[in-house]
């Protein structure tokens, strides 16, 4: 997934391109695939989008939107969660868009000014846990290891070992709380998720999912078709007032060594789920030099599950994973999680 740009000055031309390179990210919703292919040639809107600091802009938008709309605008006639039998997508439904983000213009950039892109999809638990589990048992960690999760926002992925898991016929653990996904690839399961001894997550601004504010804009983020995600995603904020979670602000070069040098002996898995693409490549090389670091002082293992260019989100073990190949490739929601990718 490209890199956006964002300020009054950054040519419509670009912010565009970005646009049609985010679209194919948008396959689970008709309604916002409609409106990013529409707002490839609307200037007033990438005008917009071109204000929005935060990364990806476009996402920022569509729960702005969200989290301002009404049942009483005329937009909520094609979001399902305002109306019983919402619309499907049309022309007119891009009209009404259009429409709503101009004459709320000012309100949606003051929420891009202070929000973030912090999807907290309880179900890529389903998809890094089986990775996670097959590592721990390759290197004959079979102990509770300490869990940090990077790109935390809610700290929702750490409930991964307090969640249930359902894979076609075969369920793993016990939990109020069951995630489903497809294993098209076969991929081994373990007996039971693995045991965490703690569990830290690490935001440049973590979300309180407690705060009903917060927790409101983490549903915004929802896309509009998907009742279950969003059922999911307060089942999830429930669960976890119950699990002990820390959540440290700031950034994750500087933060991971402080937490780790403050932990009990014993080994660490880190990760991070459709979050770090969203950095520059000296933020992410920085990253890399800081998990390096830490893993010459204690046993590590890192799994990223992030976005690649052209669609797509795979799945990668090792420090430095740009440099790794992919162990699977996965639904960015969680859905299914399959083998790599064949280079032909």
């Amino acid at each position: 997934m490209e890199r956006w740009l964002a300020g009054d000055d950054v040519p419509l031309d670009e912010v565009a391109a970005s646009v049609r390179a985010w679209t194919p990210f948008a396959v689970d919703s008709p309604l916002y695939e409609l409106f990013a292919t529409r707002i490839a040639d609307d200037p007033d809107l990438l005008g917009v989008i071109a204000r929005i600091p935060t990364s990806p802009p476009i996402n920022v938008l569509f729960a702005a939107v969200q989290r301002l709309l009404t049942a009483d605008d005329a937009l909520a006639a094609w979001y399902p969660r305002l109306a019983g039998d919402a619309r499907k997508p049309d022309a007119d439904a891009y009209t009404a868009f259009h429409d709503f983000v101009l004459a709320h213009r000012e309100e949606i950039l003051a929420l891009g000014r202070t929000r973030r892109t912090q999807t907290n999809e309880v179900r890529r638990c389903a998809v890094l846990m089986p990775v996670i589990a097959d590592e721990l048992a390759r290197r004959g960690w079979d102990g509770p290891v300490h869990a940090i999760d990077m790109g935390a926002s809610a700290g929702l992925g750490l409930l991964m070992d307090s969640v249930a898991y359902r894979y076609g016929d075969t369920r793993l653990g016990s939990s109020t709380l069951v995630v489903d996904s497809e294993n098209r690839g076969g991929f081994p399961l373990p007996a039971a998720p693995p045991v965490f001894a703690s569990r830290t997550g690490l935001d440049l601004s973590p979300v309180d999912a407690t705060d009903p504010d917060q927790a409101a804009w983490l549903e915004a983020l929802v896309w509009p078709e998907q009742a279950d995600r969003l059922e999911r995603l307060r089942a999830a904020i429930a669960l976890r007032r119950e699990v002990d979670i820390t959540m440290v602000p700031g950034d994750a070069a500087v933060t991971l060594p402080q937490v780790a040098a403050a932990l009990p002996e014993g080994p660490i898995v880190l990760w991070h789920s459709i979050a770090l693409y969203q950095l520059p490549d000296e933020a992410l090389d920085a990253i890399d030099a800081s998990v390096a670091r830490v893993a010459a002082e204690r046993p590590l293992v890192r799994v990223a599950f992030e976005p690649q260019p052209g669609g797509g989100a795979d799945i990668r073990v090792g420090l430095r994973p740009r440099e790794t190949t992919p162990v699977a490739t996965a639904h960015t929601h969680g859905a299914w999680i399959d083998a790599p990718l064949q280079e032909t």
